[in-house]
């Protein structure tokens, strides 16, 4: 099975979603375990504009707020590793 590689930057980027303590590390906990198990599944969903990289969607509800993510995993780079090379958030207020 790969393993998720996590740059100090993407993991400032994450961190910096305003997350509670508790959905930083389901975040995390979702990449380092549900992603690689979910390889097969996401790795279809390819990059239009850059085939080296898939997307990987992930939402977490967070006390009042629903955050969802749009990963970009690179899984060309290495045989063994899923990197993720970008990311992109949104929030908003749960129902």
């Amino acid at each position: 099975m790969r393993r998720t590689v996590i740059s100090p930057g993407l993991a400032r980027m994450i961190a910096a979603c305003q997350l509670s303590r508790n959905c930083m590390l389901r975040v995390f906990a979702g990449l380092h375990d549900e992603l690689p198990q979910q390889y097969s599944r996401f790795r279809p969903f390819r990059h239009p504009d850059d085939s080296r990289v898939f997307f990987y969607f992930a939402a977490y509800a967070d006390e009042n707020l629903m955050h969802t993510f749009t990963l970009h995993i690179d899984d060309s780079t290495s045989p063994d590793h899923l990197i993720v090379a970008d990311l992109e958030h949104q929030s908003r207020q749960k129902t």
